[in-house]
């Protein structure tokens, strides 16, 4: 038994069949068109190069494939011309599965963490989930809480989201999109003395949620006239300041998050996935904090890794196999 999962949303897109409930094959679009995070690929996403690839690799073709699933913030020029019945699931249950459906554990809790995901309409409003809190047994994930926020009208910011604060301190301290590696990397050479200010404009509040609404955005990024108000080189010292307090900050939310979810799911095991998950710095503090006895961390936790999450959650839960732990 054959299920093809297509992952990425507007970027890093990605391909993976699964097989007996096993990964077969898998492969991001980048490997294959070398545009990094599939960036600027637009019309071309239709050739579906690395559905292809993973097909002919394993040399089958789609009428081989029991179930398509995708994530339902994936562009539809990865499967539009996909002559299958496709299961759109969401995009942090896609997460989820990536991690804990691979993991040794046969329950754990799960956390989420990224910039946007699915969006929800709340009281005739859309909001965006950033943040998932779920729990894993067996051969199902079940959703226990989300971190919600609005979209900012005419940007892609989104409130309440920890990966999207990260970006913002990302573009603010002078790297490109996606490079929010490079602000962890930056990090160790700076101070904690915009800490403080951080921390007034991204909140921890009750119930494992965060706080960051429109004026707190906006507030952080006005630090970019800050750095452009010194000279050259007081502009890098200013950088690494702001990315060492960035990175405490995420490391402490991340910290909150997952105390939250140990006292909601009472396990001993913690799934981490999603973007903010490739943050290896708050990763390691989470692990020492001793809050949960095993934590596992799928290294393919970006938007890519969610081609194996909607795979595997299509062969376990939508045709629902049993899942068997090694």
């Amino acid at each position: 038994m054959r299920v093809l999962g297509l992952g990425g949303s507007n970027h890093d897109f990605a391909s993976c069949v699964v097989k007996d409930g096993k990964v077969e094959i898998m492969i991001s679009e980048e490997r294959i068109t070398r545009k990094k995070y599939g960036i600027g690929l637009g019309i071309d996403l239709v050739k579906g190069v690395s559905k292809k690839y993973c097909l002919d690799a394993i040399n089958i073709n789609i009428d081989d494939i029991d179930i398509v699933v995708v994530n339902d913030i994936l562009s539809k020029l990865m499967y539009g011309r996909i002559n299958a019945k496709i299961h759109k699931i969401n995009h942090h249950t896609a997460h989820a599965s990536s991690s804990f459906f691979v993991s040794p554990f046969e329950e754990a809790a799960i956390l989420v963490v990224d910039s946007v995901g699915s969006s929800y309409l709340i009281n005739g409003e859309k909001k965006y989930e950033s943040m998932t809190y779920a729990y894993g047994i067996n051969n199902k994930i079940n959703d226990l809480d989300k971190q919600l926020g609005r979209n900012l009208k005419n940007t892609d910011y989104v409130e309440n989201s920890l990966g999207i604060f990260y970006s913002i301190i990302t573009d603010v301290i002078g790297f490109g999109e996606y490079e929010e590696g490079k602000t962890m990397g930056l990090a160790p050479y700076g101070n904690d003395s915009f800490y403080d200010f951080l921390k007034k404009h991204f909140r921890l509040i009750n119930n494992g949620k965060v706080e960051m609404n429109e004026s707190d955005i906006y507030a952080i990024i006005e630090l970019r006239k800050e750095i452009e108000k010194v000279s050259d080189i007081k502009k890098e010292k200013l950088k690494q300041d702001i990315a060492f307090s960035a990175q405490k900050l995420l490391t402490e939310v991340l910290i909150h998050f997952a105390e939250h979810a140990k006292k909601i799911t009472s396990t001993t095991n913690l799934c981490i996935v999603g973007g903010v998950a490739l943050n290896s710095v708050a990763n390691y503090q989470l692990y020492k904090s001793g809050i949960f006895k095993n934590v596992f961390i799928i290294p393919a936790s970006g938007v890519d890794g969610t081609a194996m999450g909607s795979a595997l959650f299509g062969y376990y839960s939508i045709l629902n196999n049993k899942r068997f732990v090694n």
